[in-house]
């Protein structure tokens, strides 16, 4: 009699995780009209100004002062994180006017991205971006470990750039003090000429009499 012989079965294989979507998100502050005006006229003098090296000028609809950044946002929580960051905007004062600087990264002497850097003197920024922080911190991001340096980028340099004689103090002295007008979640999309915006929530702060 012979023997039945059992047919052997594959053995099962667990099914690779699903990665969640994700997106490029920051929450930043928009200046007011008349902080960004300045900033503008900031921008527009260092560009034209003698001894400006071939750089890549951010324009005006895209300046702002980043708060945090997330290089991967799970998508479910835009909406969630959303309402979480309307209440440090909604019916509270922007966070006091702040004198601006002329600076680059990694440094002046070897400039590779021109920056207006906000004079925090109060610590309103700083304690706007904790906050900001925390929350993003709880939707899945991690937080940041580096001092938070409040600014708005200007430029990106094409070749590394000795900006010493460039960047005059006085052109930031005499531009006037800045506020934040808005604080904004922001999509950003990579694209073959540069990151493209896209506002996913926005609240203004109040208006001061």
């Amino acid at each position: 009699m012979s023997k039945s012989k059992t047919a052997s079965r594959p053995a099962a294989k667990d099914k690779p995780a699903i990665k969640p979507a994700t997106i490029r998100a920051f929450a930043a502050l928009d200046l007011d009209g008349t902080g960004q005006r300045r900033m503008v006229r900031l921008s527009d003098r260092l560009r034209m100004s003698s001894g400006a090296p071939s750089a890549n000028w951010v324009p005006a609809g895209k300046l702002h002062v980043t708060l945090k950044f997330a290089a991967e946002l799970p998508a479910s929580v835009v909406a969630a994180l959303s309402k979480s960051l309307a209440p440090l905007a909604e019916g509270k004062p922007a966070p006091p006017a702040c004198a601006l600087r002329l600076d680059a990264f990694p440094s002046l002497a070897k400039a590779s991205v021109v920056v207006a850097t906000l004079l925090d003197e109060k610590g309103g920024l700083a304690k706007l971006a904790g906050k900001v922080d925390k929350l993003f911190a709880k939707y899945g991001v991690a937080p940041d470990t580096r001092e938070y340096k409040p600014h708005v980028t200007l430029a990106r340099v094409k070749l590394e750039y000795d900006a010493r004689r460039w960047m005059r103090p006085e052109y930031a002295e005499v531009a006037g003090d800045v506020r934040a007008g808005a604080l904004t979640l922001y999509q950003s999309t990579l694209g073959p000429e540069g990151s493209t915006y896209e506002v996913l929530a926005r609240v203004a702060f109040a208006i001061e009499p």
